[in-house]
């Protein structure tokens, strides 16, 4: 049996080296030395001999935690890479080298650009520190990202937020996707995330939770988004972080740290100014911020003010609006304690399209179908502003310590003050009354809230466990000439939290629990006409979980999904309320409402490579006893008010499903340009009544190309052009004997461009120039969610240029 694999191995062995000696030959012939010829052979085995394998580790140099999804890149590497769970990755080399270039970039840290020595059986340590002055070679008050890869997040810069200028925070946030707006008119606006907004939408400014008359779709946030360096939106349900609401998401308004550590007074700062062609507006702010040694300060200031804005065809009186705000905060960082103060103030003014004054019901629904003003009752531009408007003033006072007990534990105290001041004007029978506001309210919040943040080194656990308290007081001012449109009431609320955290390999978990309630004592009036008192006590409580997980597939994949189950009480509105609202329609209230429960679930893939990234997600979300105003039906379809007839609105509650799925894709085919998809749709049923929930957003798709090109090569001198197109779908998944006119808005298409030039100068100085178009086609659309779509059409082409320059 050994005989013929001997003569087999012979045979084969001489084959090789009969074709060895031909080949020779054949090169002798060709005049080539055998020598040259031995060096050469085989060349791509020789390469594949001499390549090299390192391994790198990011970690942050404070914390010493891994950064995932880093970019890692090297001069000699067959491509870069990104860091998984563990903030690892690894570069193949081309051959053999002692030492190599590597950078390593991510958002919110410094990039790191250095030689190093390479051992291929060693890793090689990268520290990267936290990043409040530069990124990229553009000066911005970057931040690192509050929130961590179990949540399904999205983030807009300070880059985007410079360019916003007198837009409110929900239009910014539509470029998030998932993210839409819910609007009266074109001056009040809030966001709303797959579906959901007012109450059920948190918004933390600075750490603090804002308390403010913003129930319902026609009051705006109390927010100046300018002095933020990054606005982090959560689109899952956080109930056990942020207290008892946060059943749609959370939104984050987060300041720069506080320029601690500088041995020599350390001054920067930065202007913003701008001018927007439609309603004629003027913007600016204002930052400037100090630090030496253990000291920081920042302070921040924000000034709009514009006049009737324009649609494509004709011109809205009455929509000017004015906004001031003011912020300032302080700090004290020592080896063990950090303290910081902050405090702000914020006014607006604005005004309302009067809509209809009808008292003939055929006319009023003539007008609905009509959908735009008659021409008869326009008027010439004007920046003043008459009843019917709004305006409020919003007072925060914030106090907060940090002990380090040790090097994994923490302590954090929170003390905060809120006062919220409300009046809305509306057209009176008597002219003389209409400057008398119909709602004149004030509310104050005061909060308390400890927090106990711990690590631990088995699978690099981390605990946060909290005490939350709440303490509210709302008060009707007298002189109104009519019963208050919400009542006078006292709410304390108090809760109890904790959120662990764990890590195995490539797969991190999380587990939260927590426990609120709420007791309110309210008295009012029943009605308009019978003046009957009441004096209701009300108790809600509850408990809410949420489980999360991430996993890490590899350098490139990562996949994560949540669940939460959350809850909210009814809203003082959505319990009591009786009147006219903004001029043109009449809300009734629901004393018997329950409170909401349900859950959401949030499942999430991110693809990512250095040229490409992409990330799907889907939500399912199923909430018992929703609480939504919808028309009334028969003799409650209208009422009739000594100043015309108004669409009635009444608060009612049903189980309910929402359920849909958003996907952005980005992709870099040259270093300069960045191309991004978008798509978001989303389907909610009543699951009680089996139809349509109203007042939902319809399906949006979007496109956009940025490309970036320095002038010089010390890229002193910079230009950036960017266009950006969003297709909206006709609504169709709605109930039309629910609506108040027979169809929804046609689809529409904007498009949107921005185009700058940056200088930098000496001494970290740089200028800008900014121009921004808005609905550069000058599109005459409607958006479903608006109230005022029954009335007229949303704003035209807007046109701003801004200079912004920072020091």
């Amino acid at each position: 049996m050994q005989i013929p694999c001997i003569m087999l191995e012979s045979a084969a062995w001489c084959s090789r080296l009969q074709l060895k000696t031909v080949m020779l030959a054949l090169l002798f012939i060709a005049g080539i030395p055998p020598g040259k010829a031995s060096t050469d052979e085989f060349p791509q085995n020789n390469q594949q001999a001499e390549t090299t394998q390192v391994a790198f580790i990011v970690l942050s140099s404070t914390t010493r935690e891994p950064v995932i999804g880093a970019t890692v890149r090297c001069d000699k590497a067959v491509m870069g890479a990104a860091t998984d769970a563990q903030g690892k990755c690894t570069l193949q080399l081309k051959g053999s080298a002692k030492s190599v270039r590597v950078e390593v970039s991510y958002i919110g840290y410094k990039k790191v650009s250095k030689q190093i020595a390479v051992t291929p059986d060693k890793p090689v340590v990268i520290l990267m520190t936290d990043d409040a002055k530069t990124l990229d070679n553009v000066v911005v008050t970057a931040q690192k990202r509050h929130t961590s890869v179990l949540q399904q997040t999205a983030t807009i810069g300070s880059e985007e937020l410079e360019k916003g200028g007198a837009s409110s925070l929900a239009k910014m946030l539509e470029t998030v996707p998932g993210v839409s707006s819910i609007s009266t008119g074109n001056t009040i606006a809030k966001p709303v995330i797959q579906g959901m907004h007012s109450s059920r939408i948190l918004l933390m400014n600075n750490g603090v939770r804002l308390e403010s008359q913003s129930w319902g779709a026609d009051h705006a946030p109390e927010l100046d988004y300018t002095g933020s360096s990054m606005v982090e939106v959560v689109k899952g349900a956080e109930c056990i972080r942020y207290g008892f609401g946060a059943m749609g998401g959370v939104v984050l308004l987060n300041d720069a740290p506080l320029p601690y550590g500088h041995h020599h007074v350390n001054v920067k700062g930065n202007v913003n100014m701008g001018y927007d062609t439609n309603a004629r507006g003027g913007s600016g702010s204002g930052s400037i911020e100090a630090g030496y040694k253990q000291f920081g300060l920042r302070l921040h200031g924000m000034y709009t003010k514009g006049g009737d804005y324009r649609t494509a065809d004709y011109i809205l009186n009455n929509t000017g609006y004015n906004t001031i705000s003011l912020s300032g905060q302080a700090g004290w960082q020592g080896r063990n304690l950090t303290v910081t103060v902050f405090s702000s103030i914020y006014y607006q003014r604005s005004g309302i399209y009067y809509a209809s004054k009808i008292s003939d019901l055929d006319q009023l629904l003539k007008r609905f179908e009509y959908g735009r003003p008659d021409p008869k009752t326009l008027f010439p531009f004007s920046y003043r502003i008459k009843p019917p408007f709004q305006q409020s003033q919003h007072v925060t006072f914030k106090g907060e310590l940090k002990w380090d007990i040790s090097a994994n534990h923490r302590l954090d105290f929170t003390l905060s003050f809120q006062e919220n001041l409300r009046q809305e004007f509306e057209n009176r029978k008597k002219t003389q009354w209409s400057w008398i506001p119909v709602q004149d309210l004030i509310l104050k919040t005061y909060k308390f809230d400890v927090l106990w943040h711990a690590k631990w080194k088995l699978w690099n656990m981390t605990t946060d466990a909290g005490l939350s308290n709440t303490y509210q007081t709302n008060y009707n001012y007298p002189g109104t000439k009519q019963p208050a449109f919400v009542p006078n009431f006292a709410a304390l609320s108090m809760g109890g939290y904790f959120l662990h955290k764990a890590q195995f390999g490539k797969l991190q978990c999380a587990l939260g629990m927590r426990y609120d309630f709420r007791v309110m004592s309210v008295n009012g009036y029943t009605s308009l006409s019978n003046y009957t008192y009441y004096d209701d006590f009300k108790l809600y409580s509850n408990f809410t979980t949420s489980l999360a997980a991430h996993y890490q597939l590899n350098a490139n994949w990562d996949v994560r999904a949540n669940i939460g189950w959350s809850w909210r009480p009814p809203d003082i509105n959505e319990l009591y309320a009786i009147g006219l609202q903004d001029g043109s329609y009449w809300v009734v209230g629901n004393r018997h409402l329950a409170s909401e429960r349900g859950y959401k679930s949030v499942i999430g893939a991110r693809y990512r490579n250095v040229w490409f990234s992409i990330e799907p997600s889907a939500f399912y979300q199923r909430i018992d006893s929703y609480i939504y105003d919808h028309i009334g039906t028969g003799k409650d379809r209208f009422h009739n008010h000594p100043s015309g007839k108004y669409p009635k609105f009444i608060y009612d509650q049903d189980d309910v499903k929402l359920y849909g799925g958003d996907i952005e894709a980005t992709v870099h085919p040259i270093a300069e340009l960045t191309l991004v998809g978008k798509g978001e749709w989303m389907f909610a049923r009543n699951i009680t009544r089996h139809d349509w929930l109203p007042f939902m957003p319809s399906d949006r798709y979007g496109l956009s190309a940025t490309y970036v090109r320095p002038l010089d090569t010390a890229k002193k001198h910079q230009v950036s052009l960017s266009l950006s197109g969003v297709y909206v779908t006709k609504q169709t998944r709605f109930d039309p004997d629910k609506d108040l006119v027979s169809d929804s808005p046609e689809a529409y298409f904007l498009l949107n461009g921005t185009a700058d030039y940056t200088i930098r100068l000496p001494h970290g100085r740089q200028w800008k120039v900014m121009l921004v178009g808005e609905n550069i086609l000058n599109a005459l659309y409607k958006e479903y969610t608006d109230r005022f779509r029954y009335y007229a059409h949303e704003r035209g082409a807007n046109y701003s240029i801004r200079t912004i320059f920072r020091f």
